[in-house]
């Protein structure tokens, strides 16, 4: 795979500095764009999201051309006009941060389902409105979803209350009203704001005793756009494509 680093592009493997942040701590943030083959879906948004999260802990950083270097990215590893991933990527070290750009293939499945299990850990923290590199907790969580057969994990803050996938937002919706979760301990999410400009979306706490009480369940990210979730648990719902169909083309830009 080769990379954007420093200034450079090239196969080697990224050094970090064993007695760094970064290597000891796992110290920095990132943001996993998504290119449709055609273009790098909302760049301008992933990377306000990224900037601000550096300044809102007083980091350093340098910037580059990013639609210039993730496009040459991109091509240098063959993946112009295929779906991809890009991932830009701050490490803190010792001065100023400076972007890692990598891309890599990525297989879309319009057509996906999710269930999701319950992580039964816990984990609030300021952070979590972050997209942080320091991501074990949500790493963990998917990696025991998948152990049980599981898309993905549902995660909770001390109240039980659910924030959010280990992968993305969650909308809810009953008798036409569509909720999402509302706390400052899940991450502010790109496609659930996209979401809200063609649905009425009602921000509300969700706790979950009241999961049986919602007929539909969706999740949503950058990579999926917004897909039905059948199951949180053992709490069953109903899958819905039509909400789906007005919000992932508009996540995930139009494709021929």
């Amino acid at each position: 795979m080769i990379h954007f680093k420093d200034g450079d592009y090239g196969p080697e493997g990224v050094r970090v500095d064993p007695a760094g942040a970064a290597f000891r701590f796992g110290a920095g943030l990132y943001e996993t764009i998504y290119y449709n083959g055609h273009e790098l879906c909302h760049l301008g948004r992933h990377l306000d999201r990224l900037l601000h999260g550096l300044r809102s802990y007083g980091l350093a950083y340098t910037v580059v051309d990013f639609p210039e270097v993730a496009g040459q990215v991109i091509n240098r590893n063959g993946l112009e006009g295929s779906p991809a991933r890009v991932d830009i990527v701050y490490s803190v070290g010792s001065g100023p941060a400076s972007p890692v750009i990598l891309a890599e293939p990525y297989e879309p499945k319009p057509y996906k389902a999710f269930r999701l299990c319950l992580c039964e850990d816990r984990h609030v923290s300021a952070l979590s409105g972050h997209k942080t590199t320091n991501g074990m907790f949500a790493y963990l969580a998917r990696r025991q979803a998948a152990a049980c057969g599981f898309d993905d994990a549902a995660l909770f803050d001390l109240d039980d209350n659910i924030l959010e996938g280990a992968t993305g937002a969650l909308i809810f919706e009953k008798q036409g009203q569509f909720v999402c979760v509302d706390s400052p301990y899940r991450l502010p999410s790109i496609a659930l704001d996209l979401a809200g400009t063609v649905l009425d979306i009602l921000p509300v706490r969700v706790p979950l005793d009241d999961l049986p009480s919602f007929r539909h369940a969706y999740l949503l990210n950058s990579l999926i756009g917004m897909r039905p979730v059948v199951a949180v648990g053992e709490t069953a719902f109903v899958p819905d494509d039509t909400a789906c169909d007005k919000v992932s083309p508009l996540v995930l830009g139009a494709s021929d």
